[in-house]
């Protein structure tokens, strides 16, 4: 969030580039959620969904989270709520992960059919590297 924080004052940190897509030209399942963020705290939410749909899933519970954490250290005390035991729950976490690799594997398909998903590779250092080995 942090670094959300700083990209949307236009500074640019090396570290927050996905090293995935970087070198391989394949965005991971997170790709575009620093984006998403970004678009959720402009108010864009359009833009946010377009970047990473789990974005506003993830800011939501970020948010929750740290309300959560707020309250219980204003009251001195733990406290239960729903939301707590359903993330405990083994079947939410399987429904959960399928979801997240079903919309993976959308949006790969998506960057294949459009073509981008082969440019991006070739245009890695992963794809140069192995382009210049075949060609050579």
């Amino acid at each position: 969030m942090l670094g959300t924080l700083f990209y949307n004052q236009g500074y640019r940190i090396a570290f927050l580039v996905c090293p995935i897509r970087h070198f391989t030209g394949i965005p991971c399942p997170t790709c575009g959620m620093t984006r998403s963020f970004m678009a959720i705290a402009r108010g864009d939410l359009e833009r946010a969904i377009s970047e990473n749909v789990f974005g506003i899933i993830l800011f939501s519970s970020f948010f929750i989270a740290v309300i959560h954490v707020a309250v219980e250290l204003l009251l001195k005390r733990r406290m239960t709520a729903f939301y707590c035991q359903v993330i405990r729950i083994k079947t939410f976490h399987s429904i959960g992960f399928s979801i997240c690799l079903f919309y993976y594997i959308l949006r790969l398909f998506n960057l294949f059919t459009t073509g981008e998903l082969y440019i991006s590779f070739m245009h890695s250092p992963l794809g140069q590297f192995l382009f210049s080995i075949k060609v050579n």
